[in-house]
């Protein structure tokens, strides 16, 4: 049995090289005691030779993939293992993952083969990163590497943001768990992590040293062998949030799958830079480098009563790599350094051409001759235009300190060329940044350098560029730059640089984390304004970019043009220099400071602080009371709402007296403010007196003016205003007919009388010679249609003064429809009357029977009816007129109404349709009185129609245009005119057609009453007298008796040839024929 007490404790080294291959560049270090032998892996390693002693250590080498060496090697980046693990003897090494994405057996966008790199004798160690089976690196990959000399189990935990990344914490927990597991199956502890009760030989105490030894296979405790039992120890290697973030998981873990050891990498926190046991777990923080030695010594025991290591302590040293001092330089230093200077030798041999460029000055040669620290040089172009090219970024600068070399002519640039003229293995930074910031790194470069042309601290501190154009006065302190010019590559051209405008800038890694200040200007302490992105550091090579840029954009006809392009001028005669830069006392009136973004910002013009209308309008009239006693008040509501996202104050300004606006605060005076929240609304209710105010417009504009809360402290925003519109009216008047309407009813019953009693009297003397030979029917046809066309005066006196909107609408249709209908009637009528005593007189045939029938009479009427009806019928259905009211121009408040239609066009077709039908029928009506012009009176009152037609002619022609002449809205003078002219053209076909009829019966009735009274005095003289004498007027003329009775008796003759004449007119009037076939002598 082992004796609990008993217990050992080991001293192991861990060692970590970030140093490069060669010790020192290229062309040098030809021989160990070259004094250009710096550093580099062998330095590294004699050094941990030497601080080692006897204990046992284990180095982690960095891949070097950053030096002219590497890039210009026949193997490329392969060449690593050839002199880490076949020279050194190394059995692992450490990468970015990035080294997984660069074989072009794996992607198309490799130009390398790194296959010679993939060994299983030096696997490359990565944690947390996922590789495809199908990645050429996967079976040459490890995520714990066990180094059989310290017994150490090492993790490597990348940037989370790496490709192929998966989480830290959760990969180290797998890796851990799988570190917990080898040891149990090794017999270090019980499988309930308590440890295991083992059975061993007596002797093994003596070598527990075995516990480190090669042999790593699980043991039963019964064969006397020793177990293997691993210490984990894990490497982090990403920014300050990452690591705490996953301290903190380790610390979460149970105790038993906890790491021993935590060291940060990239040495974020102070506090662990001398190693410090933290819960459990020894946590160190220390930022390594390529010039640097770094180890940790670490006190390894085993636990009293288990077999399982314990780190008890631990001890960190770092001291510099140049000089070596000569006691470490041994015989493997040595062989060392030239085996390397063999493959340097190899690499020079091996300079690939990799674009074309014109002749490139000396930058730097054997004296103190530096261009680049006078200003604008060609290499600093070149360098900076392929590093604003590669990493797609508006910007570009690297600084002057750092290129060098003698140029080369003009023709083909190699990689060697590139290289001398920066040969510092310094990688691509990228990050965002504004104007402002942008301005304040220019500024400082412009303001420190000397511009001398010398070398000079201070002179390798001016910025050579790419995509800026920077105008700088070196006569001025302490500020210099007098205009920086931006390139937009959407326009093509330069414009000035924008204070707030965000930027991508790219750099080298050397100005991003080494150079103060610019770490500090380019870093997470400046660039902190939304949009903005600190510069972060990327694998590629400056030289590699540089490369890749000539190859992608030179030829031998196109080469790179070293002319300087003006992008540093010195111009000593500016007077004004630029200042973006601001601070919260310089803000001006107008701006308010913002913080977070150092700037004066001006005040919003405009806060989104809006009322819900931008018009209201209001109307009143005089006669609604605004001018006594009482108090008519118009009211509408408004709304004031704030669509900002911060709290505002809202004042009212200057309300007129007529105006009080009243909200859930009570009455506005112009003096009192409301605070509005985000989103708030203030309803606003309007009371509108409009006493003492004329009859008018008044045109007002309500502003309620917005102070800012806490967002845009000082700021005055632009007022919230809506207009008011307020129109004190007269009273309003509709212009409507009035007492004026009587007029029309009064004419209507005129006519109604009129028409009316001629009929009756026609009906009543029909039987007379002279209307027998009128033709009764056709006369009383012709009162009918003057009746129902004088009746249209009845709806035209109607308006809505008196009837409702639906009996104005009837009413619109019905003025037509009884002019239209009693129109065509009445002409009908006399077409009818003319065209049958035409048809009898003037048939051309003498002494032939001519037969009118009364279908030939009734087929002109019924049609003229019928096409009227028609059209009236297919108005009225389609789109009929209707009553509306309109405003008169220039005065709102007057109206006036009328019949319009929804589609004038529309109702002017049906109206010159109709007009032109009717027209027709007059025109052919005239015609047929001209035709009977020569018929004798007695048979045709041709004379008395045709004045008939004249006179509508005459009315018509006088009429309409009188009416066009009158505006509609002249409501009154248009309805006169209107029923006058209807009244006219009735009356005078009723008049100039029966007031002849009337004087022929009244003329005829009197020639009867002087024939009867002559016959009858001529009886008297006749039987009295005894003498055959005739007195007349007084005289006495003795006539023969015998001619008296001849006289007497032709007379008579003639009396009884009239009465049998009458006697056949009034049977032919009395025929159901109208006219029976009479023998007219022509």
């Amino acid at each position: 049995m082992i004796d609990a007490a008993t217990s050992l404790v080991k001293t192991v080294v861990l060692a970590t090289s970030w140093a490069p291959l060669l010790s020192g560049l290229l062309h040098q270090c030809a021989e160990p005691s070259d004094p250009t032998c710096r550093g580099g892996a062998a330095a590294f390693r004699a050094m941990l030779r030497h601080h080692r002693g006897e204990d046992p250590a284990v180095l982690f080498q960095l891949l070097d993939k950053n030096n002219a060496f590497v890039h210009m090697h026949p193997l490329g980046l392969s060449v690593n293992r050839l002199i880490l693990n076949e020279l050194m003897g190394l059995e692992v090494f450490a990468s970015s993952p990035s080294i997984l994405l660069q074989n072009k057996l794996d992607y198309d966008v490799s130009s390398q083969d790194i296959s010679y790199l993939q060994t299983h004798e030096m696997p490359l160690l990565l944690t947390n990163v996922g590789v495809p089976p199908q990645n050429s690196w996967h079976p040459f990959t490890e995520a714990v590497h066990f180094d059989q000399d310290t017994g150490l189990a090492v993790l490597s935990i990348s940037k989370s943001e790496e490709e192929l990344n998966t989480p830290q914490i959760e990969s180290a927990l797998g890796t851990l768990r799988y570190v917990r597991k080898t040891n149990e199956d090794n017999g270090c502890l019980s499988s309930d992590g308590g440890a295991r009760d083992l059975q061993v030989s007596p002797d093994w105490l003596g070598s527990l040293e075995g516990f480190f030894m090669e042999d790593a296979s699980p043991v039963s405790g019964q064969d006397g062998s020793s177990p293997r039992c691993w210490l984990p120890v894990v490497y982090h290697s990403d920014d300050s949030d990452q690591f705490v973030d996953f301290l903190e998981g380790m610390l979460d873990l149970p105790q038993e799958h906890r790491p021993a050891m935590v060291i940060d990498t990239g040495g974020n926190f102070a506090e662990y830079e001398v190693p410090t046991l933290v819960d459990g777990i020894w946590v160190a923080s220390h930022r390594w480098g390529s010039r640097d030695y770094f180890h940790h010594k670490l006190s390894v025991s085993t636990e009293e009563d288990s077999f399982m290591p314990k780190l008890v302590a631990a001890e960190f040293m770092t001291i510099p790599l140049d000089p070596l001092p000569e006691e470490y330089k041994d015989e493997t230093y040595k062989a060392e350094i030239l085996a390397l200077r063999a493959q340097a030798d190899v690499a020079l041999q091996n300079n690939p051409v990799v674009g074309h460029s014109k002749h490139m000055p000396v930058t730097r040669d054997s004296s103190d001759y530096r261009p680049c620290k006078s200003g604008e040089c060609s290499v600093g172009n070149l360098f900076t235009d392929a590093a604003r090219w590669y990493a797609e970024a508006d910007v570009a600068f690297i600084t002057s300190g750092g290129v060098r070399g003698p140029g080369w002519p003009e023709g083909q640039v190699s990689v060697a060329d590139v290289w001398s003229a920066l040969p510092f293995p310094n990688n691509l930074c990228s990050g965002v940044m504004n104007g402002v910031h942008l301005f304040q790194l220019l500024n400082y470069s412009m303001s420190v350098s000397t511009f001398e042309g010398v070398d000079t601290d201070d002179g390798g501190r001016l910025l050579q560029v790419s995509g800026l154009k920077v105008t700088y006065n070196t006569e001025m302190t302490p500020s210099r730059v007098v205009d920086v010019q931006v390139f937009n590559k959407a326009l093509d051209s330069f414009e000035p640089i924008d204070r707030l405008k965000t930027y991508k800038f790219a750099t080298d890694s050397y100005l991003c984390s080494a150079y103060t200040p610019y770490p500090n200007l380019l870093g997470s302490d400046t660039l902190v304004v939304e949009g903005e992105q600190p510069g972060k550091i990327e694998s590629v090579l400056f030289q590699e970019m540089v490369a890749d840029y000539l190859s992608a954009t030179t030829s031998q006809d196109l080469m790179y043009d070293t002319q300087t392009q003006g992008r540093l001028t010195n111009d000593t005669d500016a007077t004004e220099l630029m200042n973006l830069v601001h601070t919260e006392d310089t803000c001006r009136p107008g701006t308010y400071w913002k913080g977070d973004i150092e700037t004066c910002l001006s005040c919003p013009v405009d806060f989104d602080v809006t009322f819900s209308k931008q018009e209201i309008e209001f109307e009143l009239t005089s006669r609604l009371g605004a001018y006594d006693d009482a108090i008519v008040i118009e009211e509408d509501t408004i709304v004031l709402k704030n669509h900002e996202q911060y709290s505002v104050a809202v004042i009212p300004k200057n309300l007129p007296d007529w105006l009080v606006l009243e909200s859930s605060y009570g009455l506005y005076n112009g003096a009192k403010s409301s605070t509005l929240g985000t989103g708030d609304s203030l309803p606003l209710r309007m009371l509108v007196n409009p006493r003492g105010l004329d009859e008018g417009t008044v045109y007002v504009t309500i502003g309620f003016g917005v102070l800012d809360g806490e967002d845009y402290p000082g700021c005055v925003g632009q007022d919230a205003t809506f207009d008011i519109t307020l129109r004190v009216l007269p009273t309003e008047d509709q212009n409507q007919l009035g007492s004026i309407r009587a007029v029309g009813f009064t004419l209507f019953g005129i006519v109604a009388v009129t028409s009316i009693s001629f009929a009756t009297f026609v009906v009543c003397n029909r039987s007379q010679t002279i209307v027998k030979a009128l033709q009764p029917i056709f006369l009383c046809l012709l009162c009918l249609g003057v009746f129902v066309m004088g009746s249209a005066m009845i709806p035209m006196s109607i308006d809505d003064e008196i009837a409702s909107q639906e009996g104005c609408d009837v009413k619109c249709m019905a003025v037509p429809w009884l002019i239209c209908l009693g129109f065509s009637v009445a002409v009908s009528a006399l077409f009818a009357k003319l065209w049958r005593i035409n048809r009898l007189f003037n048939s051309g045939a003498p002494l032939r029977r001519v037969q009118v029938h009364a279908k030939d009479v009734a087929k002109p009427m019924l049609a003229l009816f019928v096409l009227n009806v028609v059209i009236l019928l297919t108005w009225t259905l389609v789109d009929p007129l209707t009553w509306q009211r309109f405003h008169m121009l220039g005065t709102p408040w007057n109206t006036y109404g009328m019949c319009a239609s929804s589609d004038p066009s529309s109702a002017n077709a049906f109206f010159i349709v109709i007009l032109v039908l009717n027209i027709c029928a007059l025109i052919a009506t005239a015609y047929q009185a001209w035709k009977a012009r020569n018929i004798s009176d007695e048979f045709s009152e041709t004379k008395i129609v045709g004045i008939a037609l004249y006179s509508w002619l005459q009315l018509l022609v006088v009429g309409v245009p009188v009416l066009f002449l009158i505006e509609p809205d002249n409501t009154r003078p248009r309805y006169f005119i209107q029923v006058a002219l209807l009244f006219a053209i009735c009356m005078s076909m009723l008049c100039i057609i029966f007031v002849p009829v009337l004087l022929q019966i009244r003329k005829a009735r009197i020639q009867r009453k002087v024939q009867a009274s002559n016959r009858t005095a001529g009886y008297t003289n006749t039987s009295s007298s005894r003498s055959t004498g005739l007195r007349i007027s007084g005289l006495t003329v003795n006539v023969d008796p015998a001619f008296l009775a001849s006289v007497r008796k032709n007379k008579e003759g003639f009396e009884s040839d009239e009465l049998e004449r009458d006697e056949e007119l009034e049977r032919d009037h009395s025929d159901e024929s109208i006219l029976p076939d009479v023998a007219v002598p022509v």
